[in-house]
């Protein structure tokens, strides 16, 4: 057995990607539509942009679940979005390599207040893992 194993389990981030739509059907089929962008034009600001974080989360074939956290914050720090949840085992799920897979999509509107770069931040167990960066601009805006 790897020293790996004899330490506590921790749930692992397998991928994370921005897109403009995504979904999971009940087989667990994931679509994604204007995936892995890392560029919004948006009209104005003012407005929202519709943002899913795609992830998939691999648990230690002993867990049953790990938090998540996907938070997103703009240039200029106005807000911070955070949405917390749970990535749950499927009971039907069989582990390969000792390890079982949890795809998730979260739908997000993220606020458009200004332009420049915002980050999107994925946590699993409350330690930030990845940042998803991406800029946004303003449709014929110049910067002058």
């Amino acid at each position: 057995m790897s020293a790996a194993r004899e330490e506590e389990p921790v749930a692992t981030l397998d991928y994370a990607l921005l897109a403009e739509y995504a979904r999971i059907d009940p087989a667990g089929l994931v679509t994604i539509v204007g995936g892995s962008f890392d560029r919004v034009q948006a009209p104005s600001t003012g407005g929202a942009q519709q943002t899913y974080v795609v992830m998939r989360v691999l648990l230690d074939e002993s867990e049953e679940a790990a938090s998540f956290e996907v938070s997103v914050e703009p240039p200029n720090k106005a807000y911070a979005m955070q949405l917390a949840g749970t990535a749950r085992r499927n009971p039907a799920a069989v582990p390969v390599d000792g390890r079982v897979g949890v795809t998730l999509t979260i739908g997000l509107m993220v606020p458009i207040v200004a332009v420049g770069r915002y980050v999107a931040t994925v946590s699993l167990e409350g330690q930030p893992v990845q940042d998803l960066p991406f800029m946004v601009d303003i449709a014929g805006y110049n910067g002058s």
